[in-house]
């Protein structure tokens, strides 16, 4: 059997188990984490705005609270409809949470005024302080849009963790020890037999990537193991490309000192591993923890 076929049928293994966990409970507590997340983002948004009545200074502090301000318009808009009415938003400030300049803030905040709901901003029309009752009716009602939104990665992010402490669990039941996270700049940072959780390995001059596990493997070697789960096909799209792009920056930086591995769970694509394959990173799978077990045995020096 090629390498190919085999991570082919652990593709499908890996969506059976992902669509076979699916219950209401865990749904639940999913729900109520995206939930308590939006409702968090929401009221920081708020806070930040003077109750909207600034959305222009909350915007120059934090390019995050758009996303509860695209959501208050009517009909509530995502990114790319909101670039559309608002050309000057630099729509990566929301994801970087980075401070929008004051210009753009301005054009932000003027088209916010104009789209937002008069029904759930009827302070703002009256130039008054907004009621107790009010607030909560804003917060009930745009909370559940953005945490249905969020809902997959809510998900995504409970099943990452509990794939690091399986990968963990794994190491230490056979004598690996932890080290304190630190930027690892040479692979002697890493000892043979050593991990590090949640650390970052350098990729250049004043430059370095996160890492999920880093594992010593021996002679100045050190794997670089990326856990990703995904919900769909396409959602794995971005989880490889993330490990590509930080493979290509190691690569360029350590050479073969460094290996770049990919746990996968979930929905894959198959011809994303394909990709990690053809780059030559490690690919290996939750629910086949033994492979990676008998790897570590095999690549140790």
């Amino acid at each position: 059997m090629s390498e190919f076929a085999f991570h082919e049928i652990a593709c499908e293994e890996s969506r059976k188990q992902y669509v076979d966990a699916l219950n209401p409970g865990e749904g639940a507590l999913d729900w109520q984490e995206a939930l308590t997340e939006a409702r968090q983002l929401v009221t920081e948004a708020l806070k930040a705005s003077d109750k909207l009545r600034n959305v222009e200074a909350a915007l120059c502090s934090d390019g995050s609270h758009s996303i509860a301000y695209r959501h208050i318009l009517a009909p509530p808009k995502g990114q790319d409809p909101f670039k559309l009415i608002c050309p000057q938003w630099p729509k990566s400030s929301e994801k970087n949470a980075s401070r929008v300049s004051a210009a753009a803030a301005a054009k932000v905040a003027e088209a916010f005024d104009r789209w937002r709901s008069r029904r759930l901003t009827p302070w703002l029309d009256a130039k008054r302080e907004p009621h107790a009752e009010e607030l909560d009716s804003l917060l009930l009602s745009v909370s559940p849009l953005i945490a249905s939104q969020r809902l997959a990665t809510a998900r995504r992010n409970r099943l990452a963790r509990e794939q690091e402490q399986a990968v963990i669990e794994l190491l230490e039941s056979r004598g690996w020890k932890k080290e304190t996270s630190s930027l690892v700049e040479q692979g002697s940072d890493l000892p043979r037999l050593h991990y590090m959780h949640k650390t970052r390995f350098s990729s250049g001059v004043g430059q370095s990537q996160e890492v999920d596990i880093g594992c010593g493997l021996g002679k100045s070697t050190v794997l670089a193991m990326e856990c990703k789960v995904s919900n769909d096909e396409t959602n794995s799209v971005k989880r490889i490309n993330d490990v590509l792009k930080k493979s290509a920056a190691w690569r360029k930086k350590w050479g073969e000192f460094i290996r770049t591995g990919a746990m996968l769970q979930g929905v894959i694509k198959p011809s994303e591993v394909r990709r990690l394959l053809d780059d030559n990173v490690e690919v290996f799978w939750s629910h086949r923890l033994g492979d990676f077990a008998k790897w570590l045995d095999d690549n140790l020096q």
